[in-house]
């Protein structure tokens, strides 16, 4: 058996949500409800959330505030919110952070990967050299910064870019 030691995960064992999960995750944060500890960046229809399970640290989605399945529903308005939205994500990854680069994307549908019925854009800041061994020998990626600092570095980004 494969044993990672990563005690900072127990804070999500030990506060994950109880009740039946019908709500939408996405749809909790955009009214405030529910952990707002990862929303970063809120405007009139779209906000900024880190991602709770990171393909690599500063993982961000950049998600409208009405729950919609797939572009085709959102509004021009939307469209234009949550597009708004991932430029402010990558402007404030790029003065926290200094990726080298941007992995972009949208998983519509359950057979593109997307865990929720929500539309939603992934900005996931990339490093040259960001990839090892780690996923291919011990089938584990590592995280070189816990979620809370991360977002408290891109809080104070974001501030600096002005309201959304």
């Amino acid at each position: 058996m494969k044993r990672l030691w990563a005690p900072w995960r127990m804070a999500y064992v030990s506060d994950a949500p109880s009740g039946t999960g019908d709500e939408c995750f996405l749809c909790a944060a955009a009214r405030g409800a529910g952990d707002q500890s990862l929303v970063l960046d809120r405007g009139k229809l779209a906000f900024i959330l880190m991602n709770r399970y990171p393909y690599t640290s500063g993982h961000l989605m950049a998600v409208p505030i009405r729950h919609t399945a797939g572009m085709l529903t959102l509004t021009d308005e939307e469209g234009t919110a949550i597009f708004a939205a991932t430029q402010r994500a990558i402007r404030a990854l790029t003065d926290s952070m200094h990726p080298d680069g941007f992995n972009i994307g949208i998983n519509q549908g359950s057979a593109a990967g997307a865990s929720t019925e929500h539309v939603h854009v992934h900005v996931v800041p990339r490093w040259a050299g960001d990839t090892n061994f780690m996923p291919v020998l011990g089938d584990v990626k590592v995280l070189p910064q816990d979620l809370e600092t991360t977002a408290a570095n891109l809080r104070e980004a974001f501030i600096r870019l002005g309201p959304l």
